[in-house]
């Protein structure tokens, strides 16, 4: 049956999603005037982009002179672009008169206005799209109440703009298999965690210490009798190892086996807790676990922990994790006289059926005595955090409940012993469930009848095959859930040209995706069921309402986390034995670090401009100490910046600065290339075949600075470099870590950092405060580059040449209001990109 079942589904999907990602109609055709424009172009461009050379991969030569589509369009709005912003011809190049510039702008402004109306008039369409990962644990949230592993589903497609870009989706019959061996899975978890009651809140307590003490004194008397026997003259036999072999390896490592018990014990309060001092597993980390967890709920972590002497403050900082990695950073404020209680909460997961915690020193992954204590704390104490005990408390539930929940069992109610009372559905009313767990999985579209007939003769046969209810039902919900009503957000269009407006119910949905990466609210559906939410009034209300909600974080974390490349954050390998300071809490919080301060910038709805500079930063405590700012707490939270802090926007930020290096030194080029996409809207060409390498032009060591300015006299390297290589200049006094620098190792010496530079057409400047002000001059381009951002994220499309004008309108309607983000996003749903497919 299950064979039948997946090859029906792929044929649904299949002829769906053929006829859901049409291609639009072929646009009316605009002619550029070959006769008008050649002549400049032979004059002022085919030296470096025709038969010969082909700078930035462009080439005039065999130029299209017809507009016939968005990408034609493009090609030459980025040869206006360039022009208008006298970045073309080089100024090393013989400059046109003004007539004959004048001439040829006029000439491609009209052509290309001309072009994009009649593309508006076609419309781009949206390729329906599938939930991405991050969407469709959501969603299953929304519905069932728990949360599930991302690792569980098939891999998004690597995006090149945003995961929700339908045409860089694909699906295939293993991901539909996998999808519903999924479904099978979160059914069966469905149907029994909807018959538990919720569980009073306890507290569960581990006293570590009870364990590693005895251990340890235990295998040090053993290597202690061991020794002795040696020295006696004992065999191997009587000494107790198992042969030679195993006798030489425990003697030959007798002075750290034994020495670091030895030592160890020796600390007082061994007894009463733990020390943090990397003995093995025993005392590198201390966790509890506690069985049953409910993934419907959160726990609470606390740690009852102390600083050992003085350490510096790196060494007064404890890691969270559990079995997904890192949770957080906490940082210990008492002392091993008089402890603090530290917490953390975190939410539990299906497929987790234990709820476990550990605590360990947040340090540089290298070994702690040869390594990481004399590079950082040489003469100090080999452990410098001891814990007295760890606890969890919980469950913690959310105050209402699920929709499976209530499905199942309209009343929450409890027989006499505390159970849950058995549920009401059963064979005979089997078509009904199935009717209202369709619809709410269809994001509230009724099923078509013969869609409800097949999966009720779906449910019959399983219960003749001696199923019970739950199992012949679970093989229904799998397939609902991998079925293309649930997988893919699916927008009807009558396919005629041009764009048409959504329905309430298509907004509510998008709408929703886009602010919280999960299907609407019962309030966003009776919006959209009432016919008020097309009311631009009522739109706004809920655009705020949704905003104001907690499940906005889902946005902030989608959008910011993609906007920023932070996946190439991840990707750079920074050796922790060269900067100790870079560790895994520094690592994880940098990257929070950007998604916290976008969100400071929606919820208070600042200035877009803030992302090139700001008074304040949004860290936590363990950034406070890797950026040398007090104040700040383990959450992350709005703190203002000091007078001489050179923070401030993203780049001051670490994730910015360590993804514009290659992991080992700072990259000027990267950096500057960085600022021209994320800031300046003006991503640079790619590079061309066969660029030689940085300091390849010499065999004597090099600042940065030089290692980059001989490269840019290579001719193929010259006219891209010197922008982008100009603004990395400014961000030099960042090392690759984020950490400031005056100066530079160059071979053995220390050599000042050199930032000042100049911008083609934007001005010079001396330092990194000049840099921002420079930059600041042009924040209609970040604006610009925010709306179309926000746009394709929430559209699930690329914004394409014929959006321009709406996009202007966009930016125009923002400018007055210094282009707070808040009101941007406000003013994206209210477009009418927005709300039309």
């Amino acid at each position: 049956m299950k064979k039948r079942l997946i090859i029906s589904a792929v044929t649904v999907i299949g002829g769906l999603v053929s006829t859901g990602v049409g291609q639009a109609e072929s646009a009316h055709t605009t002619s550029v005037s070959k006769k008008a424009l050649a002549p400049f172009l032979e004059t002022h461009c085919i030296r470096c982009h025709g038969p010969k050379k082909q700078k930035g991969q462009v080439r005039f030569d065999k130029a299209e002179w017809v507009i016939t589509n968005n990408d034609s369009a493009q090609r030459w709005q980025d040869v206006l672009d360039v022009l208008n912003g006298g970045d073309m011809p080089p100024e090393d190049e013989e400059q046109p008169s003004t007539e004959d510039l004048s001439a040829a702008l006029d000439l491609l402004t009209g052509t290309l206005l001309t072009a994009r109306n009649r593309l508006t008039d076609q419309g781009g369409e949206i390729a329906m799209r599938r939930l991405n990962r991050r969407e469709y644990v959501n969603s299953i949230e929304a519905i069932f109440g728990f949360s599930l592993p991302e690792d569980w589903l098939p891999e998004d497609a690597e995006a090149e703009l945003f995961d929700t870009v339908g045409s860089e989706q694909f699906f295939t019959s293993s991901d539909l298999e996998k999808y519903l061996e999924v479904g099978r899975e979160i059914a069966a978890r469905g149907f029994e965690w909807a018959s538990r009651p919720r569980v009073e809140v306890s507290v569960s307590r581990s006293e570590a210490e009870e364990r590693v003490t005895e251990t340890l004194r235990e295998n040090l008397a053993d290597l202690d009798n061991k020794m002795r026997l040696k020295q006696a003259g004992a065999s191997w036999q009587e000494m107790g190892f198992k042969d030679e072999g195993e006798m030489g390896i425990i003697f030959s490592q007798f002075k750290s086996r034994a020495g670091k018990p030895r030592l160890y014990l020796q600390y007082p309060l061994v007894d009463q807790g733990v020390y943090l001092a990397e003995i093995g597993n025993s005392t590198a980390r201390v966790g509890i676990n506690r069985n049953n967890g409910d993934p419907r709920a959160s726990y609470r972590l606390r740690v009852r922990a102390g600083v050992n002497g003085v350490p510096p403050e790196i060494r007064k900082f404890l890691r969270v994790e559990n079995n997904d990695g890192t949770l957080g950073v906490l940082k210990v404020q008492g002392t091993i006289d008089a402890p603090a209680i530290l917490e953390f909460e975190a939410k539990s997961k299906i497929g987790q059926r234990a709820v476990n915690f550990s605590v360990r020193e947040n340090r540089a992954d290298i070994r702690v005595i040869d390594g990481y204590l004399n590079k950082l704390d040489k003469g100090g104490e080999w452990a410098a955090i001891w814990v007295d005990w760890v606890e969890v408390e919980g469950p913690f539930y959310e105050s209402g409940r699920a929709f499976f929940e209530t499905l199942l069992r309209p009343e929450e109610e409890l027989d006499e012993k505390g159970r849950v009372k058995p549920m009401q559905w059963n064979g005979s009313n089997a078509r009904g469930f199935i009717e209202l767990f369709v619809r709410e999985a269809f994001r509230r579209r009724s099923p078509e009848v013969t869609y409800v007939d097949a999966l009720e003769q779906m449910f019959r046969d399983g219960i003749e095959e001696g199923q019970n209810f739950n199992q012949a039902m679970g093989e229904v919900m799998a397939v609902v859930l991998s079925s293309p009503g649930f997988l893919f957000i699916q927008e009807q269009s009558d396919h005629e040209g041009g764009r048409k407006e959504l329905t309430d119910r298509e907004l509510a949905i998008r709408l929703s995706y886009f602010l919280w990466s999960s299907p609407p609210d019962d309030e966003l559906y009776d919006c959209a069921e009432s016919g008020s939410l097309l009311k631009p009034d009522i739109l706004s209300e809920q655009v705020e309402r949704l905003l104001s909600d907690s499940r906005s974080d889902a946005f902030v974390q989608g959008f910011a986390s993609q906007w920023a490349e932070l996946k190439r954050f991840d990707a750079i390998t920074v050796d922790e034995s060269e900067y100790i300071r870079f560790n895994k809490g520094v690592r994880d919080s940098a990257y929070r670090e950007v998604l916290e301060f976008f969100g400071v910038l929606v919820r208070e709805d600042l200035p877009v401009s803030n992302l090139i500079d700001s008074d304040f930063v949004v860290i936590n405590s363990v950034l406070g100490e890797h950026y040398g700012i007090e104040g700040a707490s383990d959450l992350f939270e709005k703190v203002a910046l000091p007078a001489e802090s050179p923070r401030g926007g993203l780049l001051g930020q670490t994730a910015f600065l360590t993804t514009g290096s290659n992991g080992e030194r700072s990259s000027p080029v990267i950096r500057g290339a960085l600022v021209m996409e994320k800031l300046l809207h003006d991503p640079p060409p790619p590079p061309p075949p066969n660029v030689p390498e940085l300091g390849s032009a010499s065999k004597n060591p090099m600042t940065n600075r030089q290692m980059v300015e001989a490269h840019q006299k290579k001719a193929q390297c010259s006219s891209c470099h010197k922008k982008m290589d100009a603004i990395g200049f400014g961000l030099e006094n960042f090392d690759t870590i984020g950490k400031w620098r005056d100066t530079e190792t160059v071979g053995r010496r220390e050599i000042p950092i050199e930032t000042g530079g100049t911008i083609p057409g934007g001005g010079q400047f001396a330092d990194l405060d000049g840099l921002k002000s420079v930059l600041m001059e042009q924040e209609e381009a970040l604006a610009r580059e925010m709306v179309e951002s926000l746009l394709a994220y929430g559209l699930g499309r690329r914004i394409e040449f014929s959006d321009e004008s709406a996009v202007d309108g966009l930016v125009g309607r923002l400018a007055d209001d210094k282009f707070r983000v808040r009101s941007m996003i406000k003013e994206v749903v209210a477009s009418d990109l927005f709300r039309s497919k």
